[in-house]
């Protein structure tokens, strides 16, 4: 049980990582995000028990840091907007520690196979955690070819596309603070509850790898989890 629940939390952020966008100059933000995670769908009772209700997001300027921890694991992918990588790392108690990096070029690589997302922004407004947000419509194909939208509301004094460059919406021009990613099994909806930027002590070292962290390929990494 615990491998298959850490399984669909690895695939729920494969799934939201995208690609570079163009980046304009945003104002240097210090805080910490908190997401609320609800799930709605065909699930049985033992994962959905195992399955995380919060995510935890430091954000450090052009840095990015997301902590998810679920029973037997604790997941932190860390975007980093200065040299367009992303790092996953896996802290899994009884299996070891390991670390996923993605390069440049290999955003790249990926961002060229598909199509870029048809992004629609709407005068619509919500109150989020204390801050205005914006609508947009999010669209994107499948690899059917099938157009899916996801609605989000944004905010840009949190961060801008910076943020998104290998995060859940590329070209997005703000901070998802709600969304909703769907699948032919379940039904996630992300809200942030709070917004901490009050004696928030981040700095650069803190999105860093650490030291007894082993370096694994995503496909070796999938396949230990999965026990293929």
């Amino acid at each position: 049980m615990k491998k298959i629940t850490l399984f669909i939390v690895v695939v729920l952020i494969a799934g939201v990582t995208g690609n570079v966008s163009a980046q304009k100059k945003q104002k240097a933000f210090k805080g910490i995000v908190t997401y609320e995670i609800k799930y709605e769908g065909d699930i049985d009772a033992a994962t959905m028990a195992n399955l995380p209700t919060s995510q935890t997001s430091e954000i450090l300027d052009k840095y990015l840091k997301v902590e998810t921890i679920v029973p037997g694991a604790t997941i932190e992918m860390i975007s980093n907007g200065y040299d367009s990588s992303r790092v996953v790392l896996y802290d899994i108690p009884g299996m070891g520690k390991y670390c996923v990096k993605t390069t440049r070029d290999e955003v790249k690589a990926s961002v060229e196979e598909g199509k870029p997302a048809e992004i629609k922004y709407l005068d619509e407004t919500k109150e989020i955690a204390g801050y205005t947000c914006n609508k947009a419509e999010y669209t994107i194909e499948d690899e059917y070819g099938e157009k899916i939208t996801i609605v989000i509301f944004y905010n840009t004094a949190i961060g801008g596309p910076e943020l998104n460059y290998v995060g859940n919406f590329p070209g997005l021009k703000g901070f998802p603070m709600e969304y909703v990613v769907s699948s032919d099994e379940m039904t996630v909806t992300y809200t942030v509850s709070t917004v901490q930027t009050k004696k928030v002590k981040l700095k650069d070292t803190d999105f860093m790898i650490p030291t007894d962290y082993t370096e694994m390929s995503e496909e070796d990494f999938m396949k230990m989890v999965t026990g293929e």
